[in-house]
């Protein structure tokens, strides 16, 4: 081979590599990352320039001879997240499988725009590839780039607790890479005779295949997401179900309890202060005094709950008719006010101490329908995500399983809620038909 076509051919490769290499370290951006970061990034880099550099041109067929150097540059390059990362196998596949697609859909970008401007911008006819070929590839592959990002990698933290599944991932590497290196098979030549609609509908319907595999990637991975999700809230209902039993076990204790004072009291009111026998009195009304709302799975929940709200100085308000939730079972009864209460608390608990702190809570008919209602004051402003708002604890991942649960048990009979936020003061409806609450 003549040394024009071999410079081209090195230029290629190196274009090539540093392709892979910056999309695998910009979808990794999210990862935990190891100890000297860039250093470990550049070194790599540097060794896969130089082993690349060094690969004789081993065959006349240039489609061969490139197609294979591209598979040996990907290889390398995706090694460099384990490298620079921490994370697993898993992680690293499905990572890898995004740069693929995405480097393929800039690749077949970079070809469609070159057939407009054939004289300029196509490194098949031209001499040399030059800075406008470069500048092409490059604009193109950054683009691309963000755009995967954005909306595959930014908001979402790919890391091993989704659940990836590492035969599921090679799999979905393996078809990348098969169209990949096919159309790298075909199009890698240094010249083509097909004619020009012919490659304009390859091209497109490429990008349109890889395309499809990132929207399919981005599936598996909310697939992922909320099987995990599920596996933690079956957890949480068999916690949710002994932890009702214990707490209507001391509630039941603590009412016996206040109820046996109250009669000892009684026995020594003559030998007791007034104003002490008084403040005694009241506090243990204050704790032993049953909320009846004619559901009993109800009058444990809000009674626990309430001795939350006076420890931190709340004022509870509840005006339920609990028997028109008599259709639901006792987990869900529990799991779903159980949570609502606590994000209120939540919310309330922020507040300035010079702010009024209340939750309200009620359950009434109306016109067919079951209402609950929730309302509280907060402060600051809420961040919503997919219709949600956002748990505003630090770690995203491993909390905001409430509104979840809440969401699980209203689809489960058929109900639906909605939230306002009008003048600071957070309201959550949920109606459920009484059709289907009397099923």
């Amino acid at each position: 081979m003549g040394s024009l076509l071999f410079d081209k051919l090195f230029i290629l490769k190196i274009s090539n590599l540093t392709r892979y290499l910056s999309g695998m370290l910009v979808f990794s951006w999210k990862l935990p990352k190891r100890k000297n970061y860039w250093g470990r990034a550049f070194a790599w880099a540097l060794f896969c320039c130089v082993v690349v550099a060094a690969v004789p041109v081993f065959s006349e067929n240039t489609t061969l001879y490139l197609s294979s150097v591209f598979l040996m540059e990907f290889l390398l390059s995706l090694s460099v997240i384990r490298l620079c990362c921490f994370d697993d196998w898993k992680v690293v596949l499905y990572i890898a499988s995004a740069v693929l697609s995405a480097e393929h859909i800039a690749s077949m970008a970079d070809s469609l725009i070159a057939l407009l401007f054939p004289e300029k911008l196509s490194f098949v006819e031209a001499q040399a590839i030059t800075a406008p070929i470069l500048l092409n590839w490059s604009l193109n592959l950054a683009a691309c780039y963000a755009i995967v990002y954005l909306l595959m990698f930014r908001e979402k933290k790919i890391a091993s607790e989704h659940g990836l599944r590492f035969s599921t991932m090679a799999m979905l590497l393996l078809v990348s890479l098969g169209i990949n290196l096919y159309m790298n098979m075909l199009y890698s030549g240094l010249v083509s005779e097909k004619p020009l609609w012919v490659c304009v509908f390859e091209f497109s319907v490429n990008i349109l295949l890889s395309v499809s595999l990132l929207f399919v990637q981005a599936g598996l991975l909310r697939q992922s997401q909320t099987e995990k999700k599920l596996q933690a809230l079956s957890v949480l209902w068999e916690q949710a179900r002994e932890q009702y039993r214990v707490s209507k076990e001391n509630i039941e204790a603590i009412n016996i309890k206040c109820h046996d004072l109250k009669h000892q009291l009684l026995a020594v009111k003559d030998k007791t202060d007034e104003k002490e026998y008084s403040s005694l009195m009241n506090m243990i009304d204050s704790y032993g005094a049953e909320i009846e709302t004619n559901n009993e799975v109800l009058d444990v929940v809000f009674q626990e709950k309430n001795f939350q709200c006076r420890k931190l100085e709340i004022l509870f308000t509840c005006i339920i008719d609990g028997a028109a939730l008599n259709f639901m079972e006792t987990t869900d009864l529990y799991v779903l006010f159980g949570n609502l209460v606590d994000n209120c608390i939540e919310a309330v608990s922020r507040l300035p101490e010079n702010e009024v702190r209340n939750i309200q809570v009620m359950v009434r008919r109306e016109k067919g329908f079951v209402i609950v209602t929730t309302e509280n004051g907060f402060q600051g402003e809420l961040k919503w995500a997919g219709g949600r708002p956002r748990t505003s604890k630090p770690d995203q991942e491993n909390h905001g399983f409430g509104l979840l649960s809440i969401e699980k048990i209203v689809n489960k009979y058929g109900g639906r809620y909605s939230i306002s936020t009008d003048d600071h003061i957070f309201t959550m409806s949920i109606v459920f038909s009484v059709k289907v609450a009397e099923r």
